[in-house]
């Protein structure tokens, strides 16, 4: 359900306004309304937005120097924050903050400090490794392939050599170099290249000693890469220098690792509290961001936004207790503005599970304040429709499984977390629809009850319970029984879009829209109507009243849809009822779904014939086949319930909020 909501005015005399906001910001329930707008249109210039006193801005710029520090060595680190334990990041966040500014950035430098003192030299020592072993990857293909070149150049005294390193696609460069170097050197050069990967070209310049610097001018100025190799391999021969190269990228990981190895005790001992002193510096920077969203007069300081309900008094009290009357929380009453409900932040106030299915929400908008809450109807819908649209019972202890086990794993990850429980859910309905299927990895239960029996070479139907010739029947086949099951799928398809109709109404009469509670009842009417009609042609049976009625019934819903909402709701109601046979698609993924697991099935028995071997590639064959009809039915199922719920279901009622409760709070060592 969507939190009540109240707007309140905060003032209070301006000396107290620094320790106010604290007091606002250590409780943590106030959405912040950023005043800015009602200035600018104030006549009254007495009125202006909240200033920072100039020494917080100096304070500032310092907690801003220092998160960058601070997130430098958090990079550098690399702490498990998913591993901390939150009271021991909380314990940490207590002992750094201070409400005076100059105390906390004081702690935070001491902490800094000794943080550098430890990770400093070995932070930069595994810097340079890095550049190093980048470096020597880079030289060790290219002296691979001009050493054998160098070696001879180097046996020839009045001979030199530079090594180029060139992309392959500008490779006839080459060409232009070597008539170039050949005018430089009077034709006593030579330029011999090899390819060193796809992207890249190793090249050898060999050239008489004499043009050693008329040729290194040359090149200097020319777009092309000299592979210069460190002081200490340059002067070396190039057997010596490429054994060597290979015998550091052989040693350099192994003193990384050893590096790490002592990074992860420094990041043992200092990672909680890097991960404090982050949070703390967020909520101080937080604080002096919200404070030109204030508004302040010569004498006074004005503070808007809005509060839970529940939250107002201990708001009152805890502004009171500190100061009296010196500062006064005001609730306003925002009855007479009719743009109330837009500009109010919505917070949702769900049970612990329907607030898992909040995972709505990363797809679309909060409802708007003063609507219904869909939320429960998506907990309710969801999962239903996606276990009747998998419906077996092996797949859904599969699914109920890895969901829960993702549900437990991930509880510190809101997305996961929320996602795992859906899974659960889902997979439950996935078992109890199995069960009026009879279905478990296909038709394995249908054989083992011999609900399906093979009489002269040819499969028949024996129910457990009505004959072939009942409406009701058990158990339920979706292949035998398509024509059932659609009926069945409709049925769904006016409950969930009737849901959505009523609550259209429900939140036109909130509103005191008469017209738009009369247009979503048209709907609601033609729904209702249409489906009577159909069941004419589905239920011999039917009687021909009923169908007259539901005529009437959609009749009158074109009418009143018309009456509530012009042409627009005219051809909404016509359009309508069409919109019911996107639910057929839950039978046809179902019966999709369901045949698969039967081939599955069939070519694993058929394997199986063949003997030992035959059962290995049987298994195999079931295993594969199973694998991916239950990742198939898994997402399949899941996007199409997905869309008949925003698209046919909240389609009908949903209005999107413009804001989400967001308020002003530390994260007291949490983020």
């Amino acid at each position: 359900m969507i939190e009540k909501m109240a707007k309140v005015e905060i003032l209070g005399l301006k000396d107290s306004a620094s320790e106010a906001i604290d007091i606002i910001h250590d409780l943590g329930t106030l959405h912040i309304e950023d005043l800015s707008e009602r200035i600018s249109g104030m006549k009254n210039k007495r009125v202006t937005h909240m200033e920072i006193d100039h020494d917080y801005a100096d304070h500032e710029a310092s907690l801003n120097n220092l998160r960058a520090r601070v997130g430098d060595m958090i990079r550098d680190l690399q702490p498990d924050v998913d591993g901390m334990l939150p009271e021991d990041v909380q314990r940490e966040y207590k002992s750094i903050w201070s409400e005076n500014v100059e105390a906390m950035i004081s702690r935070i430098e001491k902490m800094l400090r000794e943080v550098e003192r430890d990770t400093r030299d070995t932070v930069e020592r595994k810097a340079d490794l890095i550049v190093e072993l980048s470096r020597l990857e880079k030289y060790a293909p290219i002296m691979s392939k001009v050493q054998p070149l160098a070696e001879r150049v180097s046996r020839m005294e009045d001979m030199a050599s530079i090594a180029l390193i060139i992309e392959r696609k500008y490779k006839t460069i080459l060409n232009y170099l070597n008539e170039e170097i050949s005018k430089v050197t009077n034709g006593e050069c030579e330029i011999i290249s090899s390819d060193v990967d796809d992207e890249s070209t190793a090249a050898l310049v060999v050239f008489n000693k004499r043009y050693l610097k008329q040729v290194h001018e040359f090149l200097d100025v020319q777009d092309v890469n000299q592979v210069r190799l460190p002081s200490d391999l340059a002067r070396k021969p190039i057997d010596e220098a490429m054994a060597e190269v290979r015998a550091r990228i052989a040693q350099v990981p192994s003193e990384i690792d050893e590096i790490d190895r002592k990074l992860g005790q420094a990041t043992g001992k200092h990672s909680v509290t890097l991960i404090a002193a982050r949070n703390a510096i967020h909520d101080r920077l937080e604080a002096m961001d919200a404070v030109p969203k204030f508004a302040q007069t010569d004498q006074v300081f004005i503070i808007s936004g809005w509060l839970p309900e529940a939250d107002v008094e201990p708001m009152e009290k805890a502004l009171t207790d500190k100061f009296g009357s010196n500062v006064i929380l005001t609730v306003i009453d925002v009855r007479e503005n009719h743009g109330a409900e837009e500009e109010t932040p919505v917070a949702l106030q769900n049970s612990p599970f329907t607030r898992y299915f909040e995972i709505i929400y990363l797809l679309s908008k909060y409802p708007r304040y003063g609507t219904v809450d869909p939320t429960i109807v998506f907990a309710l819908f969801f999962p239903m429709l996606f276990g009747l649209m998998l419906g077996d019972i092996g797949y859904g202890l599969i699914v109920m499984t890895i969901g829960w086990i993702v549900h437990r794993k991930y509880a510190q990850k809101p997305l996961a977390n929320m996602a795992g429980y859906v899974m659960t859910v889902g997979g439950a309905w996935t078992i109890f629809f199995g069960i009026v299927y009879l279905e478990f990895f296909g038709d394995w239960l249908l054989r083992w009850f011999r609900v399906i029996r093979e009489v002269h070479g040819v499969e028949d139907i024996h129910y457990l319970a009505g004959t072939a010739n009942s409406v009701f029947k058990y158990p339920i086949g979706r292949i035998e029984g398509f024509t059932f099951m659609l009926a069945v799928c409709l049925i769904f398809g006016l409950i969930h879009m009737g849901v959505g109709l009523v609550i259209g109404i429900i939140n036109g009469a909130r509103e005191n829209n008469f017209k738009h509670s009369l247009e979503k009842a048209g709907l609601l009417s033609v729904l209702v109507g249409a489906m009577m009609v159909i069941a004419k042609f589905v239920l011999g049976w039917w009687p021909a009243w009923l169908t007259v009625i539901g005529g009437l019934l959609a009749v009158g819903g074109i009418v009143a849809a018309g009456v509530g909402a012009g042409m627009g709701g005219v051809i909404e109601a016509a359009v309508g009822a069409g919109n019911l046979f996107s639910y057929a698609r839950l039978i046809a993924i179902g019966l999709a779904s369901a045949i698969m697991a039967n081939v599955a099935n069939e070519l694993s028995r058929e394997q199986a014939k063949g003997g030992a071997i035959g059962i290995v590639v049987g298994a195999f064959v079931f295993v594969l086949l199973h694998t991916l009809n239950i990742v198939i039915g898994v997402f399949s199922p899941a996007i199409h319930s997905l869309r008949l719920h925003l698209v046919e279901s909240f389609g009908k009622f949903f209005e999107p909020a413009m804001v989400r409760y967001e308020p002003f709070k530390k994260t007291g060592g949490e983020e």
